[in-house]
């Protein structure tokens, strides 16, 4: 990276190390020509923080907010598809920060499967594709966690709230205001339930009424096991 020696890089990161108690591991994007300026750079972090935050699928700690700045068209074309292949190597490292980066909402029904979950008075809908879950705008979750409830989960439900995915909606329900991806069945549905439950059973699919591990086990063709196998739930 032009203007940033590896020095530079490492000081930064020795920083965050020595300030910061949230992380505990980096990600380094370089250039394998050497030819991004610090001008490529402040834009792409503008544009890539611009993402995320539209995302809402992790919290952005940043304390300044990037300008980023403008480009010329052609560097601009240039860092576009820097950011698509950003966008491409992140889930690979297990980092699924973008709305896009398990699949575009759009269309998404094409080649996945539309499933429902019915918890009280709450339901939602899901399409699962290509390993993600996204959950419908318009679905509703119970409002109240079940004491129980594993903290990390917890923690999902609360970040969902306060980031606007989840909205009040009466006394009882939230509301997802937008498509949200999830990357298991029962992350969503926990998301849903406000209890602990095994996602693959508690998804219905909509065309058949089979339960999303039923539907799975047909496709390969695997034995049915005992209904009751999976976690435990609560009320």
């Amino acid at each position: 990276m032009r203007g940033t020696s590896p020095d530079d890089v490492w000081a930064r990161i020795a920083s965050h190390d020595s300030n910061k108690d949230f992380w505990t591991w980096v990600v380094v994007f370089v250039s394998k020509d050497n030819n991004l300026t610090k001008a490529h750079v402040r834009w792409l972090e503008a544009r890539l923080v611009e993402d995320i935050r539209a995302a809402k699928l992790v919290q952005v700690m940043n304390g300044n907010e990037p300008s980023g700045g403008r480009l010329p068209e052609a560097d601009e074309a240039d860092m576009a598809t820097f950011i698509e292949n950003v966008r491409l190597l992140l889930p690979v490292l297990g980092l699924n920060v973008f709305a896009s980066a398990t699949g575009n909402t759009e269309g998404a029904e094409v080649g996945g499967v539309r499933l429902r979950l019915t918890w009280d008075t709450a339901s939602a809908e899901c399409i699962a594709k290509d390993g993600a879950f996204i959950l419908q705008k318009g679905s509703t979750a119970r409002r109240r966690n079940v004491e129980s409830l594993q903290p990390s989960y917890k923690n999902m439900r609360t970040r969902l709230v306060e980031s606007g995915v989840l909205e009040p909606s009466g006394n009882e329900l939230l509301k997802f205001t937008q498509d949200y991806v999830f990357d298991s069945p029962t992350a969503a549905a926990v998301a849903v339930a406000g209890t602990s439950v095994n996602g693959r059973d508690t998804w219905k699919v909509v065309a058949s009424g089979e339960t999303y591990k039923q539907w799975q086990e047909r496709l390969i063709g695997v034995a049915p096991t005992h209904p009751d196998e999976g976690a435990s739930s609560a009320r």
